[in-house]
């Protein structure tokens, strides 16, 4: 019986036990891959597509050694309480926190708003043509903010229109980050309510993410543009593969 059980523990238990160990120090250190789910992400990333992720560079990250840079495309985890921030587990039926894929459009440090579909970094509109060469955006503007007697009264995102004391907790980060409105908005204000889009100056650990596909009716699910908070996520940027329609780890675009 003996030589069974060591013969059991050579050939199956320790052969399993290291090849499960090799995968999750590749996973965890090296590379992983994962599914793109959704089409915000359109034209650069497809419904079904596999994309490579380095995950050597989120350490480099985490110890200081490289910070991401605008124009990546980034797998992150929203803020709590972000709409179509949780997704279902295949049969299970389990709800989880779902991982997104967007660009990074800028980083912390960075002022940053949109204008009618252009988006300005540090005051200079970005000549995004991987988008533009394919689609044509929709005039929006992010984010919106109003005043009345000089004191914020309200602001509008893709989400909504909401009164500064009701902001949702995801929401109350881009309040603190928005610069002083000008001169023209606070003299209106005084006779009326008025808004502007507001500029966005991105703190410390902060980046502005957008996804790509961003026509009218585009999928505005999940995460919104604006700010999301960097924390431990399986990876940063990201390298397109080839389509699949299988795997065992999903990213909402």
């Amino acid at each position: 019986m003996k030589a069974f059980w060591d013969y059991l523990f050579k050939e199956w238990f320790r052969q399993v036990g290291e090849a499960l160990l090799v995968a999750f120090l590749v996973t965890t250190f090296v590379f992983t891959t994962v599914g793109v789910v959704g089409q915000s992400m359109f034209p650069t990333l497809r419904n079904g597509e596999r994309v490579l992720v380095p995950k050597w560079e989120t350490w480099l990250v985490r110890f200081g050694l490289k910070e991401w840079r605008r124009g990546e495309i980034a797998i992150l985890k929203p803020p709590e309480g972000t709409p179509y921030g949780t997704a279902r587990f295949p049969v299970l039926g389990f709800s989880f926190r779902a991982f997104f894929i967007k660009r990074i459009v800028a980083v912390p440090g960075d002022e940053v708003y949109v204008e009618r579909g252009v988006v300005h970094v540090n005051g200079v509109p970005l000549l995004e043509t991987h988008i533009t060469d394919h689609l044509s955006p929709w005039p929006d503007s992010f984010p919106g903010v109003c005043y009345k007697d000089g004191r914020m009264t309200r602001i509008i995102t893709q989400q909504g229109d909401f009164p500064v004391d009701l902001l949702p907790a995801y929401l109350k980060p881009l309040k603190e980050m928005l610069l002083p409105p000008s001169e023209g908005v606070l003299k209106r204000s005084r006779l009326e309510e008025s808004c502007e889009v507001g500029r966005i100056r991105l703190k410390k650990g902060y980046y502005f993410v957008m996804g790509d596909n961003r026509t009218l009716g585009a999928p505005r699910t999940p995460a919104p543009s604006g700010p999301c908070p960097w924390r431990p996520s399986p990876g940063g940027p990201a390298s397109s593969g080839g389509p699949s329609s299988c795997g065992t780890k999903r990213a909402s675009a």
